[in-house]
Parts: C-alpha cells; structure tokens; sequence
C-alpha cells in the first residue's frame, strides 16, 4: 500500500465527514458551482503550510487538477474563483473546524503546566497586524495606519490558542477582554498591564478566576500587612493592600502586591493579584510564563502567512487568519501524537517543504541520525594542504 503523502496525512487530521457536517450546518456551499468549501479550505491550508503567500502560486498547484490533490477530493482552482470565495465565504465552517481542532489538540497535549496547583494557566495578550489602510478603509487603525488585532489566551501547558477574537487594530485590549472573553472557575490567567481594569478583575475575582498583571506606575493603594521575602533572591516585598482611588472602588476586596527587581539587569516589576495562597516565588514565576503568548504570535507571524494577505475584505483577512491558526493547531497534533521532541518552528519548516513526499510523518519527526565526527589532521590544523 502506497504511503499517503505528507499533505494527506496533515489534513486527514479532519475527517471528511466531520466537514461536510459543518458545511452542510452553515449551508456553506448553497449556490457553490466550481470551488466547494473542502477545495477552498485545502488550497488555503496549502497557502499556509508551503508560505505561499500569493493566489497565482495556489492556482499553479491545484489548476491541473494533480492525481495526489484528486485523490484527496480536491477539485481544480482558479485564481479568480479563489479570490471571490476569500471575499464572500462564511466564516463559521472555519471557526468550527478551529474548535474541532483545538479539542483535539487538547486530547494529545501535555498536561503539565509547570506548576504544582490544579487548573489551568493561560497567558492573555493580543497582537497587531498591519494592513494596507488604502486597500483596507475599514482597517482603520492610527497615523494613517491600517491594522487587524488578533486576540487569544495560550494555555502554557500545550501551548494552545484557546479562542480567536478578531477586532480592528484600534479597540482596546480591555474592551475586547469584557465583550469576549471568558474563564472558568479555577483558571489562571496571566496578562500585562493593558488589561488592568479593577470592575473586569472584580468579576475574574467574583468568578473564581486568579489573575497576575503588572501594577500601574500611578496606582494608588494603602499597604494593609507586609510578609517577608528573600530580598537577596530580588524578592522586595508582598504585601496585601487596599486600593484607595476613585477608580478602583468597583473592585470588592483586597489585593495583593509582590515587588520583584531583577538582579541582573536591576528592573524594577510589581506584580497584582487576587491569590494570597501561592507563594511569592510561584506570582513572579506565573507573569514570566506570561511570554508563551508572546513566542505563540513570533511562531505565527514567522512561520505561517498572516502579513501579507489573499484579499482585502474583512471576510477575506479573517479567513486567513482562521487558516493560519488552524495550520498551527494541525502541526501540534501531528507533534503531540508522534510524541516527538521536534519543536513547532522545525515542524513547520519539515511539513512545509515535503508536502507531497511519500514519506510517513513520525519518521519525518525522529531524531536525527547520529554523525561520528573525526577531527581534522594535522596537516589542515596548520594550514597545509
């Protein structure tokens, strides 16, 4: 029996089946006559994977309707057709295949997260997107600058988007934060400073939720009791305050402040949370794994295709966002169930590269052959040939 090539094995992650459901739920093909929604949805996956960034270098693969790409019930694409569809497809057979696969990432993902406490950790934070403002008016961002923001909350156990919420580059992060985002009851979430807002903390705080943020420079707080802390360690100070501004009484009770200065580079961090019962050293352990979702969006935008884009439609920009994020989650399946220790940056690379070799991924994932290395002799030491 013929080995599936590597483009096979990555998208029978979704089964067919599974597919056409969500199609048929969202009615995503009604008046399709030449690209049906699997076709579209593989050639931009595609795109993704090999860095195809261009719709012309899409076509060139799928317009001669190839025996490999037939046999995974992909039909021929044409330029113009792909370019309407990016402009008009629903985007609701895209989210749900995104939930799809984050539950089944979820199922192979490590579940450690590092931490000696039950519950989730999540780092929250966004990214900006630059767009073309002359090509995209809706886009509008600031200094005549056009831009999308991409919002998500990784859980640093696996490294996975938990949601996508999708805004113009102008709205704020704490506004997307109220209107769209949600956490469960023993959660832990991570975030900067652009998410301090005291009435959103007071309802993580009512929920159930421990929150760790960075303090404001002009927070105003009465110190309520001081507990001890390795200060040579650069642990300078817990404490339990009360907040004392005006715009801070929508938050019901106290909170906690941990001071941290960086004894090599001599920084300065206080940190706030509602948790009195992790210790001081686990607070500043928790804002460092902040960062995850920070090399989540350097994976995403290094490796995958959200810079430039197919179309110029907020349905278009969306939906290869969508993509993208779905390309991310595919190749995490693949590392997961391989068990492999082949980070997601060389998974990327591996995949995109060899997408229609005949080659079973897991061996595409192994370690590497070992090399005897011999040393040079003597006469290329000194130079002599």
């Amino acid at each position: 029996m013929a080995i599936p090539t590597v483009f096979s094995q990555v998208i029978k992650l979704i089964p067919r089946t599974k597919f056409q459901g969500f199609v048929v739920k969202h009615n995503a093909d009604k008046g399709v006559r030449s690209l049906d929604s699997w076709t579209w949805f593989g050639a931009m996956l595609w795109g993704q994977l090999t860095g195809h960034d261009s719709i012309r270098a899409i076509e060139r693969v799928f317009a001669h309707n190839d025996s490999k790409l037939r046999a995974m019930g992909f039909g021929p694409v044409r330029r113009s057709t792909l370019a309407d569809a990016n402009q008009v497809r629903s985007l609701a057979v895209l989210e749900e295949i995104f939930s799809y696969c984050l539950a089944e990432a979820s199922r192979f993902a490590p579940k450690q997260n590092g931490f000696r406490f039950k519950g989730d950790v999540f780092s929250l934070d966004s990214t900006t997107i630059e767009l073309c403002l002359s090509l995209c008016p809706w886009a509008r961002f600031h200094h005549g600058k056009g831009a999308v923001k991409l919002h998500t909350a990784i859980d640093i156990a696996g490294d996975l988007p938990q949601f996508t919420v999708i805004t113009e580059g102008r709205t704020h992060d704490i506004k997307a934060a109220r209107d769209y985002l949600s956490f469960k009851p023993g959660d832990t979430v991570a975030m900067d400073r652009g998410y301090v807002d005291f009435a959103w903390m007071n309802d993580l705080n009512i929920g159930g939720v421990t929150f760790v943020t960075r303090a404001k420079v002009n927070m105003r707080f009465r110190a309520v009791e001081c507990r001890k802390t390795d200060r040579t360690q650069g642990y300078m100070a817990d404490q339990t305050v009360a907040l004392s501004s005006a715009a801070s009484a929508v938050y019901n009770g106290k909170l906690r402040r941990v001071s941290f200065r960086d004894p090599d580079t001599g920084k300065w961090l206080v940190f706030l949370t509602n948790n009195f019962e992790l210790s001081y050293r686990t607070i500043c352990a928790l804002y460092k794994a902040r960062w995850k979702v920070e090399l989540f969006f350097k994976t995403l935008k290094q490796n995958l295709k959200i810079k430039k884009f197919l179309g110029t439609s907020v349905n278009a920009v969306k939906s290869q966002i969508l993509v993208a994020l779905i390309a991310y989650l595919l190749v995490q399946i693949l590392r997961f169930t391989a068990k492999s220790n082949i980070s997601i940056t060389d998974a990327m690379a591996v995949i995109g590269t060899l997408l229609l070799l005949r080659e079973p991924i897991t061996r595409l994932f192994g370690d590497l052959p070992k090399i005897t290395r011999h040393p040079p002799s003597d006469q290329y030491c000194f130079g002599f040939v």
